[in-house]
């Protein structure tokens, strides 16, 4: 496979500690919310948002999980940078982060985008129909494969979004515009 540039990706503080990215290189980190306001600053995300650059790939929780954390995805949109939507839930949104994290050293930009938005309609689903094993310090249930094998997978069951363009997988949320299911 050719060399590409990773793409970078930008998480909040707690999704990166929650899927091991707060220490690796391809990852922008917003820093914790402050403790006076709770909130975090927006110069912050700025910063961060101006140094992972325009190509970087936004991973964000909603709003709503995470009242705390609602400017990144918001300052993103504003700056014009793709936003991936997460699962609410932190365990199965650092997996999904981990997942996509593996697959960006080696997968082109567009590509790593489609598996990116299957892996996280995948990981806010009930993983009861395949086999599973704990992941991370709350014991998250994931399907039980390699990331190689997961990657197959979503290069398969990516479909397009009827409503925004984008695309996810089959029966989730559209992790671009949240239309569920992506028709």
């Amino acid at each position: 496979m050719p060399e590409t540039r990773p793409r970078a990706l930008v998480v909040d503080h707690a999704v990166a500690v929650a899927s091991g990215l707060d220490a690796h290189p391809i990852a922008r980190v917003v820093p914790p919310p402050a403790r006076r306001s709770g909130r975090l600053a927006a110069d912050r995300v700025i910063d961060v948002l101006e140094d992972a650059g325009p190509n970087a790939l936004v991973m964000a929780r909603p709003p709503w999980s995470d009242a705390a954390t609602a400017p990144l995805p918001a300052m993103a949109i504003v700056m014009g940078m793709e936003v991936l939507w997460l699962p609410p839930a932190l365990g199965p949104a650092g997996w999904a982060c981990a997942l996509i994290a593996a697959w960006a050293r080696t997968t082109p930009p567009d590509d790593l985008l489609r598996r990116a938005q299957v892996a996280v309609g995948l990981a806010g689903m009930s993983p009861a129909a395949l086999p599973v094993r704990e992941w991370g310090p709350d014991g998250t249930p994931v399907p039980a494969m390699t990331p190689d094998s997961i990657a197959r997978w979503c290069d398969c069951a990516w479909c397009p979004c009827g409503w925004c363009g984008q695309g996810g997988m089959d029966g989730a949320p559209c992790p671009a515009c949240g239309q569920r299911p992506v028709p």
